[in-house]
């Protein structure tokens, strides 16, 4: 069966939005992250991170996602009799930015195995789809690939989310509200570990400050790429990453972007990359700061003394004896 194009009728001429505009849209709705493998005629395995994967029909078990028709391994993929949809775990984003690149061996320091089918299998990952090619659409610029799932693994292993440009976990959201909170007892374990109080100290004091970010028509990704460059500062790409925990495909996506509207300049020195921010970028993100700053009073405000500023001290000192 082949699908029938239903929008012969429109007009390109008349589309008022530009390609970056319809990018920009579709990178607010977080996805899962995948990587789809198989084998290419000649025998060798290949493999693509993808985004574009989706659930089509319970029964029979149906999935779907989609290779761009100028991929490198997409002749392979639309061949392919079957082929593995890994859904990947939060600790597997270096394993993605690999399989996002073109014209490199993927597989050479990757760890997997070839099933039954002769498809590469992927270790580690949150989950794993093996599926029998069922059709092929023609969609556009990509093919639809709906697969027929024959069998599944999966591990316990939280899932890695790709939104806004940047990676991400899908934590569950909260009410906050002003009810007051019975904290857990001095002689509970949990209430002696750091990582508790850091992560609960995080997401209440950061919680409102994004919101507002968010309002201001950025992401949270693209505040800390400002908030490390404000006052016309200078940072390094690799700085950038460690400051806005930003991995090395997810970055100069941003950073072009903002490069296109004037907030920041890029240069090179010594085969490293630069951006240095610029006065256009202070003055979008200024409120921002004196806000960041009136909540982070007030957030001290119950501290004694020095408290403050021995807190921030000792973060820092953590920080750099866990680089």
């Amino acid at each position: 069966m082949t699908l029938k194009p239903v929008l012969d009728h429109v007009d390109n001429k008349s589309q008022v939005f530009t390609a970056r505009d319809f990018r920009d849209a579709l990178s607010t709705f977080a996805t899962g992250v995948t990587i789809v493998t198989a084998q290419d005629q000649q025998g060798h395995p290949v493999g693509m991170t993808a985004s574009s994967f989706n659930s089509v029909s319970m029964d029979p078990p149906l999935i779907l996602w989609s290779v761009t028709k100028a991929a490198l391994s997409a002749p392979a993929f639309t061949a392919a009799k079957n082929f593995a949809i890994h859904i990947l775990a939060t600790d597997q984003t270096e394993l993605s930015n690999r399989f996002s690149k073109s014209g490199v061996d993927k597989f050479s320091e990757t760890d997997f195995h070839l099933d039954e089918n002769e498809v590469p299998v992927l270790a580690g990952c949150a989950a794993r789809l093996d599926c029998t090619t069922w059709a092929i659409h023609e969609g556009g610029d990509h093919w639809i690939i709906i697969g027929h799932v024959d069998a599944i693994e999966s591990a316990k292993k939280e899932g890695l989310v790709f939104g806004g440009g940047s990676y991400a976990t899908a934590a569950p959201l909260t009410t906050i509200d002003n009810k007051p909170v019975n904290d857990v007892g001095s002689d509970s374990l949990i209430d002696n570990m750091l990582f508790y109080h850091l992560s609960r100290a995080y997401h209440q004091f950061a919680h409102q400050f994004h919101e507002v970010v968010r309002e201001s028509g950025m992401t949270v990704a693209e505040w800390r790429v400002s908030a490390s460059l404000y006052g016309k500062s200078t940072c390094s790409f690799q700085e950038l990453m460690e400051r806005t925990f930003l991995d090395a495909t997810s970055l100069p996506d941003i950073i072009t972007r903002m490069v296109e509207d004037g907030f920041c300049t890029v240069s090179e020195k010594d085969g490293a990359r630069y951006a240095t921010g610029t006065a256009k970028g202070h003055e979008r993100v200024k409120h921002l700061f004196d806000l960041a700053q009136e909540q982070e009073a007030a957030a001290l405000a119950g501290l004694e003394g020095d408290d403050g500023d021995n807190l921030k001290d000792a973060l820092r000192r953590l920080v750099a004896s866990l680089r």
